[in-house]
């Protein structure tokens, strides 16, 4: 899809982050709270295999839409317990999965739980 309707406007501060991005056409796509287990139901034991279970089955979201990583315009991602290093291992997780030019505006946010045990969950918007 082409991202000509989507314009990004960098973040003074924080490289790597987008401080806001505007739609200026097409319909937008809401993309409810995500989060990844293994494959019998269980909770990943690994927080950086939660993270790759939960990007899986937001990328096949996004795809089910006929969306892309670089159709975001809006991601918020929870993980239970955020401290320094979850966000680190996030935040590197994150960049070998998902690979775009202009990330999309984010916020990361740290909460006690999630639905079924879950150690992260995303949610977003899409312009499509």
């Amino acid at each position: 899809m082409s991202d000509q309707r989507i314009s990004y406007n960098a973040a003074p501060v924080i490289p790597g982050i987008s401080d806001s991005t505007r739609v200026t056409a097409g319909g937008l796509l809401f993309i409810s709270g995500q989060v990844g287990f293994e494959s019998d139901g269980s909770v990943p034991t690994d927080f950086v295999r939660a993270i790759q279970l939960t990007y899986a089955e937001f990328e096949r979201a996004l795809g089910d839409a006929g969306a892309t990583y670089d159709d975001l315009v809006r991601v918020n991602v929870y993980i239970v317990g955020l401290d320094q290093e979850k966000l680190m291992q996030w935040r590197q997780t994150r960049d070998k999965l998902v690979q775009v030019v202009r990330p999309p505006a984010s916020t990361v946010i740290g909460v006690e739980s999630l639905f079924n045990g879950a150690t992260i969950e995303i949610d977003a918007i899409a312009a499509i």
